[in-house]
């Protein structure tokens, strides 16, 4: 089995910085890379890298100016996105799929799946 791909969006903030040391400790076999947001092509950089996880902070609006979510669920349709929000000590899993809608019963079909 490969190894999971994360992402870590930091501006070199302690508490991202933090998260990525935690993650290195806990999971031997994880592939994980920090970019800085405000570097030079970043979202290129998550879309050369296709992580199966990108793990961003909540609390930095520079994040979310310069790597906006919903680019992100574009450069990686599969990705999930973890939005830590150190304040309220939780974080919110986003998740993406994309599905083929030539018909609005294609939207209707995700909207209310039968079973």
């Amino acid at each position: 089995m490969a190894s999971p791909r994360v992402v870590i969006l930091s501006g070199q903030s302690l508490f991202t910085e933090g998260v990525a040391s935690r993650l290195r400790e806990h999971i031997s076999q994880l592939e994980l890379k920090v970019i800085d947001p405000r570097g030079t092509g970043a979202l290129e950089q998550i879309k050369d890298y296709q992580p199966s996880a990108v793990i961003l902070d909540s609390a930095d609006p520079e994040v979310a100016e310069v790597c906006p979510l919903n680019e992100i669920l574009m450069a990686v349709p599969a990705v999930k996105v973890l939005q830590l929000d150190p304040r309220r000590e939780q974080f919110q899993v986003v998740t993406s799929e994309e599905k083929v809608a030539g018909l609005v019963r294609d939207l209707v079909d995700v909207i209310m799946p039968s079973d």
